[in-house]
């Protein structure tokens, strides 16, 4: 493993040094985050690589207050390549101490992303109970680089997306006071709604009947 890791890192030092490229085509992004305060979601990081064949990625994520990266019993984070798009390619994962997620992905045998705009990997979050509830962002950490094959390095600065932490509309978790629960519709099983359905639904924090 420790090979490995000297093998990708050199890897990307010499890219670094070809010279960086900022390209939109070239560009990281996060999917939206929809978690309820003690629960566990996946989170998706995508990036369009349509102008270049990129063989390797590597990014350090900052995560928002209340929400924190699992780890496995070895305390590895929890992370799972999208096959589709990575199909040869390795990931190295930690967490850091001050509790940022770093992220490299590579293929040794300089093997190519599948160019396409979408998710290349998935990382597990946990919220915590007291995670604030409202709108909050997940953001990368400096430049985050693309490696091509001709191992020029694009970067991809100030990356965010947006998190939603939701109470818990069954009542299990004590309601906090946001200005996103209003209008929130909920049934009973938790399940967030675009519209009312019959029976009882939840609609900003209040159970109301639906005929």
């Amino acid at each position: 493993m420790e090979n490995c890791m000297k093998k990708l890192y050199i890897l990307l030092l010499a890219a670094i040094t070809c010279g960086l490229a900022q390209a939109q085509d070239n560009a990281f992004y996060f999917a939206d985050v929809y978690i309820m305060a003690g629960q566990t979601v996946n989170v998706d990081f995508c990036v369009k690589n349509a102008a270049a064949d990129l063989t390797c990625i590597e990014a350090e994520i900052q995560l928002p207050e209340g929400l924190v990266a699992d780890t496995d019993e070895a305390g590895n984070p929890i992370v799972s390549l999208y096959r589709n798009r990575l199909a040869e390619h390795e990931v190295i994962a930690n967490v850091l101490d001050n509790g940022n997620l770093k992220l490299l992905v590579s293929s040794l045998e300089g093997k190519q992303m599948r160019g396409e705009e979408g998710p290349i990997l998935s990382f597990q979050v946990h919220a915590e109970e007291d995670a604030p509830v409202g709108e909050c962002m997940l953001q990368t950490v400096g430049e985050s680089l693309l490696v091509d094959t001709a191992a020029d390095a694009y970067y991809s600065a100030g990356v965010e997306g947006h998190v939603f932490i939701e109470y818990d509309p069954t009542g299990l978790k004590d309601l906090k006071e946001s200005k996103n629960l209003d209008g929130t519709i909920y049934n009973l099983a938790g399940q967030r709604l675009a519209k009312p359905q019959k029976g009882i639904n939840i609609v900003g924090g209040k159970k109301k009947l639906t005929k």
